[in-house]
C-alpha cells in the first residue's frame, strides 16, 4: 500500500526527468542560437582580388583600345537571422475593427418572473420616523395600516373602500376610509409630497375574472399619473396582493389563491419594467403552502386583516426597505453591514 512517501519519491523523479528535459532544450537552443551567428559573421566567402600583371610597352602604331569585361552580375546574399520573415498575409485591420449596431435577437421583456424572487429582501430595520413621508395607496384592505395602532402615526394614507386601480386612473371623488375626508385620490395624493409612495390595490378588480390584461393597464397607467405629478426622485413601492381565506373563492370565484399569485408573478413583472420595488407581503400574511390568508389574521370576511395581522405587516415592511441615505435605522446601519 502506497504511503507518503512512496508518493514523495515518485514526485521527485518526475521533478528530476522534467529538469533534465529543460536542461536538454537550452542546450540545443544555445547551440541553434550559435550556428545562427556563426552563419550570419562568416557565412560570406572573401572575394580573390584580381591579379595586376605588367602591362606590354605599345608603341603607338600598335596601340589599341582595351576591350572593356563584361560586368559580373550581383550575388544574392544569403538570408541572414535578422528577423522572422511574414509567410502569413497582412490583415486588414479596417475590416474588422469597426463598431456598429447590433440586431436584439432576444425579447427582453419580463414575462414568467416570480415574484418571490423579486421581492425587497430584509435589510436592516428602519425607525418609525421613514414612514412620516410615506404615503399609502390603495384599497381598504392597505387602510387597516391606519386604522390600527400600528406604530405608523405619521404616514399618510389615501386609501379608499371598495377602489380599484381603475378609481385612481379616473380620479373618481371618493371617501377616505382612515380619515374620513371626501376627495380625488390624485390630488389627495399629490399634496401629501411623499419621498415614498406604497401601493396595494387590486383584491376589489379581481373579484372579477378574466381581466389581468385590463388590471395590469390600469395600474401601469396609475404609476405614470403618479410620477407625472409627483416630485422627481419619489420611490414607488408595489405591494403584493395578499391571500384570502379558503372558503372565500365559494362567494367570489376570482379570489382564487392560484389566480392571486399568478396576478403578483405580473405586478412583480410590472415593477420591473416600470422602475419600482416590489415589497412581497404576502412572505408574512399568507401560508407559503397554498397562499391562504393566516388563521390567526383573519376576520369575518375573510379578506381584510384583524390587528395582528397589519401590525406584522407594519413590522415587515419596516424591515424590507430599501437602503437610502437619509434614513434612520434602529440599531445597525446595513450601510455598514454590507458596505452598500
Amino acid at each position: 500500500m502506497a504511503d507518503f512517501y512512496t508518493y514523495r519519491n515518485k514526485y521527485a523523479r518526475r521533478r528530476r526527468k522534467r529538469r533534465l528535459v529543460v536542461a536538454t532544450l537550452v542546450l540545443l537552443a544555445l547551440a541553434c542560437a550559435a550556428a545562427g551567428l556563426y552563419w550570419r559573421y562568416h557565412g560570406k566567402l572573401p572575394q580573390a582580388a584580381p591579379s595586376v600583371s605588367a602591362e606590354p610597352t605599345q608603341t603607338p602604331e600598335t596601340s589599341a583600345t582595351p576591350t572593356p569585361s563584361p560586368t559580373p552580375s550581383p550575388t544574392p546574399e544569403p538570408v541572414t537571422g535578422e528577423g522572422p520573415q511574414r509567410i502569413v498575409q497582412a490583415v486588414d485591420t479596417a475590416v474588422w475593427n469597426t463598431s456598429t449596431p447590433v440586431t436584439q435577437t432576444i425579447d427582453t421583456e419580463y414575462l414568467n418572473t416570480d415574484h418571490r424572487m423579486i421581492g425587497v429582501p430584509m435589510l436592516g430595520t428602519v425607525t418609525n420616523q421613514y414612514f412620516n413621508t410615506v404615503t399609502f395607496v390603495g384599497d381598504s384592505i392597505a387602510s387597516g395600516l391606519g386604522i390600527y395602532n400600528t406604530g405608523l402615526p405619521g404616514a399618510k394614507y389615501a386609501t379608499y373602500t371598495s377602489a380599484g386601480v381603475n378609481s385612481f386612473v379616473n380620479n373618481t371623488a371618493m371617501k377616505n376610509a382612515v380619515t374620513g375626508a371626501e376627495e380625488t385620490p390624485m390630488e389627495a395624493i399629490v399634496a401629501t409630497q411623499p419621498d415614498y409612495v406604497y401601493i396595494l390595490v387590486g383584491t376589489n378588480n379581481l373579484v372579477s375574472q378574466g381581466n389581468e390584461d385590463s388590471f395590469l393597464a390600469y395600474y401601469e397607467r396609475m404609476i405614470d399619473m403618479l410620477r407625472e405629478q409627483l416630485n422627481p426622485g419619489v420611490i414607488f413601492y408595489i405591494q403584493a396582493i395578499p391571500g384570502v381565506q379558503e372558503n372565500v373563492i365559494e362567494t367570489k370565484p376570482g379570489l382564487d389563491n392560484t389566480r392571486i399569485y399568478t396576478v403578483n408573478d405580473l405586478l412583480a413583472n410590472l415593477a420591473l419594467r416600470k422602475g419600482c420595488y416590489f415589497v412581497n407581503i404576502r412572505e408574512v400574511l399568507t401560508n407559503p403552502s397554498d397562499g391562504s390568508q393566516v388563521d390567526d389574521y383573519q376576520v369575518g370576511d375573510g379578506v381584510h386583516f384583524n390587528a395582528s395581522g397589519y401590525r406584522a405587516w407594519a413590522e415587515y415592511l419596516a424591515t424590507h426597505t430599501v437602503w437610502n441615505r437619509r434614513s434612520l435605522y434602529s440599531g445597525q446601519n446595513p450601510y455598514y453591514i454590507y458596505g452598500a
